[in-house]
């Protein structure tokens, strides 16, 4: 070939090139997020969402017309509190019913007797601070409901302890009245109070914590409910049961060693720390959040077994009879070492193959 041949196929390659990245100029590339990551954070919420509205229907069965207002109150404030955070940031609002999930469990881990302040105080700590502040979700390194919560404790930890017996249909026995009926009797004691001081629940005390009919929370009283939210959430593959199956299961085995001193607990007193206080709808609905959990399956489960052995401390040499909320918070903050402990393997990795993970060192 020729040096005038060589240089006009030089020419021709060059032309190409220039055409080639001109075509790529003109591309125009979507701003992120290029998946559709907002519409699968709706469809996951909403389906939360329908789980919880039946135990929010039967709260107000149970504790009466006013738990409807708390309910009402924490979601509008959490949905205000997020557009407002939205507005300020310059950002644009998603709308993908967290703060409906938020406001909901934060109300159900509130007292009955609750002033109409405690959600809108728990609901914008719980979407500014907890949620935001870390960037939203996806990003919160901790339950927004349960940090809400917690903050709630340390402000008003008198008026959050206070329990209210149910009165159905759409009432409720105030907590002053429960509390001078304590003194001479033991029925409007919570189920866990009653056995942590040595009494054996009865087959009726255990129906009405299946069913609802027991103090508590706005929405923990009704094990029935959260169990038939629980096989919703897993049919619609929403979570997974190997959290919720661990962590109570470590709770059922702790209240078998040490419910009972000197000796092993009978089967009423494990089933009334499975059925009572918070374990189900924390173990269900605030355990299984997928911000707040381990990326791996090994991690979700060295993490569930961290909750359930934090609650058996913290019910039987603990100074509460719950612990749920406590245990969860604490486990979410061990979050991050334990991803960094428990990963999955890189492909092409050396290392433990089994469960495809690899422990760090």
């Amino acid at each position: 070939m020729s040096q005038e041949e060589n240089h006009a196929v030089s020419e021709d390659q060059s032309v190409s090139v220039a055409e080639l990245e001109q075509a790529c100029q003109q591309l125009q590339t979507a701003p992120n997020p290029h998946l559709t990551a907002d519409i699968a954070s709706r469809r996951i919420m909403g389906t939360v969402t329908v789980a919880l509205l039946p135990i929010a229907l039967m709260s107000g069965y149970w504790f009466g017309w006013r738990v409807y207002l708390l309910y009402f109150l924490a979601v509008g404030t959490a949905q205000v509190a997020e557009l407002i955070w939205f507005k300020v940031r310059g950002q644009t609002a998603t709308f993908n019913l967290s703060a409906v999930v938020t406001g909901l469990l934060l109300t159900m881990n509130l007292p009955p007797s609750a002033p109409w302040y405690f959600p809108v105080i728990g609901s914008a700590f719980a979407i500014i601070v907890v949620k935001e502040f870390f960037g939203g979700i996806g990003y919160n390194f901790l339950n927004p409901a349960l940090g809400g919560r917690a903050l709630l404790v340390g402000l008003f930890f008198e008026e959050m302890f206070r329990i209210s017996w149910p009165a159905p249909p759409f009432g409720r026995i105030p907590p002053e009245v429960v509390e001078q009926a304590t003194v001479d009797v033991t029925t409007y004691a919570t189920p866990l109070a009653a056995m942590k001081a040595g009494e054996l629940p009865t087959t009726q005390l255990l129906w009405d914590m299946l069913v609802g009919h027991t103090g508590g929370r706005i929405g923990e009283t009704s094990a029935l409910l959260i169990l038939l939210a629980a096989v919703f959430l897993i049919w619609q593959k929403i979570i997974r049961p190997h959290i919720p199956l661990l962590m109570i299961g470590v709770v059922a085995l702790g209240a078998w060693l040490f419910a009972k001193p000197g000796g092993l607990a009978a089967w009423q007193t494990v089933s009334g720390h499975v059925l009572g206080g918070g374990l189900l709808l924390g173990a269900v609905f605030m355990a299984t959040d997928y911000s707040s959990s381990p990326a791996t399956t090994a991690g979700e489960c060295l993490y569930a077994v961290g909750i359930g052995l934090l609650v058996v401390i913290l019910r039987f040499w603990g100074p509460t009879n719950e612990g749920v909320s406590y245990g969860i918070l604490i486990m979410n903050c061990c979050v991050p070492l334990i991803d960094r402990l428990v990963r999955r393997r890189v492909l092409g990795e050396p290392g433990n193959r089994k469960l495809n993970l690899k422990l760090d060192r």
